[in-house]
Order: structure tokens, then C-alpha cells, then sequence
């Protein structure tokens, strides 16, 4: 039997720089529909979410590209026997 559930996702690319180094980065991240809406509930945009995210591990966000939607099926089933 398969047991398959959908997760709506959104991955952000954000151009970074290292407060400690300077350096500059590109990196990737990955949040789902429901991380987003319990960003909203609090008052959050997208944006500020990854603002305080990458700021808290030193990080200035330079930029945040639009993100790419995309519904992710999984089948828990399948997952559960690894």
C-alpha cells in the first residue's frame, strides 16, 4: 500500500558574505508551506525568515533570488523501510 503525502516546498537561493571572513557565498535553502505560513502568523515575510536565519550564524544576506515552487511527493511507506 502506498501511503504518499505532498509537501508544498519553496527553495530560495541567497547570495551571502561571511561577516568574519568577507567572503562570499552562494547557498541554497529548502523551506516547506508550513514553515512559511508559521513565519507569517508571527508576522514574518519569506525574506525576513532568512534575513534573521543567516544573520544569527553571522552571515549579511546580500540577496535573496525568487524562489522556485515546487510540490514534493513522498511515500511514507517506502520511506519507513529505508
Amino acid at each position: 500500500m502506498k501511503n504518499m503525502i505532498e509537501i508544498q516546498a519553496r527553495q530560495f537561493v541567497v547570495e551571502l558574505r561571511d561577516e568574519r571572513t568577507g567572503e562570499r557565498q552562494f547557498d541554497t535553502v529548502v523551506l516547506d508551506k508550513e514553515q512559511l505560513r508559521a513565519a507569517q502568523a508571527i508576522g514574518m515575510s519569506s525574506d525576513e525568515l532568512l534575513y534573521r536565519r543567516y544573520n544569527a550564524q553571522g552571515f549579511y544576506v546580500e540577496k535573496i533570488h525568487k524562489p522556485e515552487r515546487k510540490t514534493l511527493s513522498v511515500d511514507l511507506a517506502e520511506l519507513w523501510r529505508g
